[in-house]
C-alpha cells in the first residue's frame, strides 16, 4: 500500500517539474491556451456529490511531442479543491496526472494526487481518479474549452497579418 508520504514527496517533484516546465522559454512559444468550465459527479465517497469549476490549460510541442500542464479549482459543497497536472494527448484522447489541494470546510486540508483520462477536442468528457490517504475518489465530467492562439508563428518565418490593431 502506498503511504500518504510517499504521496506527499511524489507531489512535491511533480509540482517542481511542472514548475520548470511552464517556465523554460519553450512555453513561451506555446500553440494554444484553453479554459472553461467543468462539470462532475464525484462518487466513492460517503454519499455521491456533484462539483462544478474551471480549468486553464497550456498546449505547446517539444519534438512533435505534445505537452501541457493545466491549473484548476473543482468545487463542491462543503470543499474547494486546487489542482495542477501536467498531461499529453493526442487532440481527442489524453491523460494527465498532478496534485491537488483539497480546503474542507470542516476538516483539515488534505493533499494528494490525482489523474484523468479524457476524451474531447473543444467539449469533452473525463474519467477522474483522486488518491489521497484517506483512499480514493472517482469522478466522471463534462467540460467545454475556449482555445486561444498564443505565440503561433508560421514555420515558413513569414510574420502573421493578424494584428491588434487593424492597420
Amino acid at each position: 500500500m502506498i503511504s500518504f508520504e510517499s504521496i506527499k514527496a511524489a507531489l512535491k517533484y511533480k509540482l517542481l517539474l511542472l514548475i520548470v516546465l511552464l517556465t523554460f522559454s519553450a512555453a513561451q512559444a506555446q500553440d494554444v491556451f484553453s479554459v472553461g468550465p467543468a462539470l462532475h459527479f464525484n462518487f466513492g465517497d460517503k454519499k455521491p456529490k456533484v462539483s462544478w469549476g474551471v480549468e486553464a490549460s497550456l498546449w505547446w510541442f517539444e519534438d512533435q511531442f505534445p505537452i501541457s500542464g493545466n491549473l484548476g479549482l473543482d468545487r463542491r459543497k462543503g470543499s474547494t479543491i486546487l489542482y495542477a497536472q501536467a498531461q499529453t494527448g493526442i487532440g481527442v484522447a489524453g491523460i494527465s496526472a498532478g496534485p491537488y489541494l483539497e480546503f474542507r470546510k470542516e476538516d483539515a486540508p488534505v493533499l494528494g494526487m490525482q489523474t484523468d483520462y479524457w476524451i474531447n477536442y473543444f467539449a469533452g468528457l473525463n474519467y477522474r481518479i483522486r488518491y489521497s490517504g484517506e483512499g480514493k475518489q472517482k469522478a466522471l465530467g463534462f467540460y467545454l474549452k475556449a482555445p486561444l492562439g498564443v505565440g503561433l508563428d508560421d514555420t515558413d518565418g513569414e510574420e502573421s497579418d493578424w494584428e491588434w490593431d487593424w492597420d
